[in-house]
């Protein structure tokens, strides 16, 4: 982990102490924490989940079999103070520089076809940022995805957004993915949001496609579990 400039962990398997020797090398970690949906795998917050936390859509829960999780409603506040103090416990007090907001794009991509709430699950997600802000200033922000989300109301509390599947092929001449491509480099510039691209394949061209806008790339091809 030592041989990168930022890493990202499940903290629930670190410790404070594999935090500062991973930092001694100049490396940043952010601790992950996924803020719209609950994975089954993580007992301990699981458990602390009431039946009000979860989203419910023609009356029952929206579950993610391919990642056993269940889809959450950001609206509610004990799910928002549940977050904020899996935020203190596992990624502030083991001194990590930032949190990793994973499925945020969750907002954009459930809730697209009602406005009215997608509205209100992002004004939550905006006032659960604002709560990390208030509590760990010092804490970093990367959201991953939710990109007219981010456009809304989350820039003031961020300062990176990743773009996984940032492949060429299918960017390239894409018209939805040229839109978000302009959108994000104003949102760099005048808000100093660092753009973070991944991809899985075409490395040197989506590379090169990437740093032509001034995004920073990263190319697994392994998954994010293989350390090269």
């Amino acid at each position: 982990m030592k041989n990168y400039d930022v890493v990202i962990i499940e903290p629930v398997y670190y410790s404070r102490q594999q935090v500062k020797a991973i930092q001694r090398a100049g490396t940043k970690v952010y601790g992950y924490i996924n803020a719209m949906e609950a994975d089954r795998w993580n007992e301990a917050l699981y458990a602390q989940m009431e039946e009000k936390d979860f989203f419910h859509r023609n009356g029952g829960r929206v579950y993610y079999k391919q990642w056993d999780s269940y889809l959450m409603n950001m609206d509610e506040v004990h799910y928002r103070q549940v977050l904020l103090n899996e935020v203190t416990k596992q990624v502030y007090s083991k001194g990590c520089d930032g949190v990793f907001l994973d499925t945020v794009g969750n907002i954009d991509d459930e809730h697209e076809n009602d406005p009215e709430i997608i509205s209100t699950q992002r004004a939550a997600v905006a006032s659960f940022m604002q709560s990390i802000k208030d509590k760990h200033p010092q804490l970093a922000i990367i959201q991953n995805w939710g990109f007219d989300t981010l456009s809304a109301v989350t820039y003031p509390f961020v300062n990176g957004i990743m773009w996984e599947g940032f492949e060429y092929s299918s960017i390239a001449g894409d018209e939805w993915a040229q839109q978000k491509i302009a959108k994000l480099k104003k949102l760099r510039k005048k808000h100093k949001i660092q753009v973070l691209t991944v991809s899985g394949r075409e490395e040197k061209e989506s590379r090169q496609y990437a740093e032509l806008h001034g995004f920073c790339h990263f190319h697994s091809p392994h998954g994010y579990n293989v350390w090269e």
